[in-house]
């Protein structure tokens, strides 16, 4: 009796702050109620009391305001659960991405106690009874299920292998059964251990790069060592990407240009900027490969050395031009265990393939094209569905 005289007295108190001091709530001195409202639910909770509990969840409930938070939506959830009150559940998991979780986020948390503490130890000990209560719900079938899922979900009861992939396999069992689910948003962003993945990614390498001259250029130049890096867009196996590839190489003899000598053993650059496009013929939980073609502009000039800058005339030896490239590329994919989208992965890339290069058509010294071989980091980021 003096709990409940003392649970009106709570409620008139705040009820008069709020009507009279309304921007002073702070002042008014409501963490202790909310404080002892915890304490005496946690009280009720220990006893079974359940017509307490809702009473105590009440009370907490309607002294919340846009400065204060009573409960934490874990909590609410896990009470709902254990007083069957399915449909404030399904009411909250409804708009919980639609701006009730933000909400709650911007509020003043609640005094730190044990609340959940003595929830979620209580319930994962009682979770076949939860189970059976809701197979004796007066629910649809659709409810039903999700809320044994949520159940799963909320207990952590799923989140080690090889129960982690078995519960996913539930959720697409469930989104293929209720295609049209109210629920189906929630399930996507938050039940899933591994996120069920879009049609398109994200993806970037980081390469190591041989390149070997033909023609007249194999006389000139000695192999290119350098690096490529690319950033890409992937979508239903089609892939996009810009690529940049730089190198250097020293010459293998002299070269005449318009009557100017460039020296044998002169260090050079090559560089290459390309948009590529290609397609996935195959794409296997270790291995992906695919070819591309793509084009761009490439250059070879003399290296840049700001301690003996060179001559003037060396500006005669910058060889610049439009070239197409075709490559073929495979990815080793690993890291498949702790990924957080379905096919994301890092690996290795390896690429081979060819440039047609245009630089100098009247100089058979710069005549050809180049065969190169890449192998280094790749990142492919699979993006989620929602």
């Amino acid at each position: 009796m003096f709990r409940q005289i003392f649970a009106i007295l709570i409620l008139a108190t705040c009820s008069i702050s709020l009507s009279a001091q309304p921007d002073s709530l702070a002042d008014a001195g409501l963490l202790p109620f909310i404080q002892e409202g915890r304490k005496e639910m946690i009280r009720s909770f220990e006893e079974t009391n359940r017509p307490e509990v809702q009473f105590w969840m009440d009370s907490l409930q309607r002294l919340e305001n846009e400065l204060f938070l009573t409960l934490q939506w874990d909590e609410r959830w896990l009470l709902y659960l254990w007083l069957e009150n399915y449909s404030a559940l399904f009411a909250e998991v409804q708009i919980f991405d639609s701006g009730l979780e933000e909400v709650e986020l911007l509020k003043l948390a609640p005094p730190p106690d044990s609340l959940f503490q003595h929830l979620d130890v209580r319930l994962y000990e009682e979770r076949a009874y939860l189970f059976d209560q809701v197979r004796k719900a007066w629910l649809s079938a659709e409810e039903r299920a999700f809320t044994s899922l949520l159940i799963n979900y909320l207990l952590r009861l799923s989140t080690e292998e090889p129960e982690a992939s078995a519960f996913d396999k539930q959720l697409n069992a469930f989104l293929k059964e209720y295609p049209s689910s109210r629920f189906t948003w929630y399930i996507h962003r938050h039940l899933y251990n591994i996120k069920p993945p879009g049609n398109w990614a994200f993806c970037m390498d980081l390469l190591f790069l041989n390149g070997n001259w033909t023609e007249g250029m194999e006389r000139t130049l000695r192999p290119a060592y350098g690096g490529e890096i690319a950033l890409g867009y992937w979508v239903k196996r089609w892939n996009a990407g810009l690529r940049l590839a730089v190198g250097g190489q020293k010459l293998d003899r002299d070269m005449d240009e318009k009557g100017f000598i460039w020296p044998e053993e002169d260090p050079s650059t090559f560089f290459a900027i390309e948009l590529e496009t290609g397609y996935d013929i195959y794409n296997k939980p270790r291995l992906r490969i695919f070819p591309s073609f793509g084009g761009g502009f490439g250059s070879v000039r003399p290296s840049e050395n700001e301690e003996e800058p060179n001559p003037v005339y060396y500006d005669h030896f910058k060889f610049n031009g439009w070239h197409l490239t075709t490559a073929l590329q495979a990815d080793v994919k690993f890291n498949l265990k702790s990924k957080k989208v379905a096919t994301t992965y890092h690996g290795v890339r390896v690429r081979i393939g060819h440039r047609w290069l245009n630089f100098e058509p009247r100089n058979p010294a710069m005549q050809g094209n180049m065969f190169f071989f890449a192998v280094g980091y790749t990142i492919f980021g699979r993006q989620p569905r929602y």
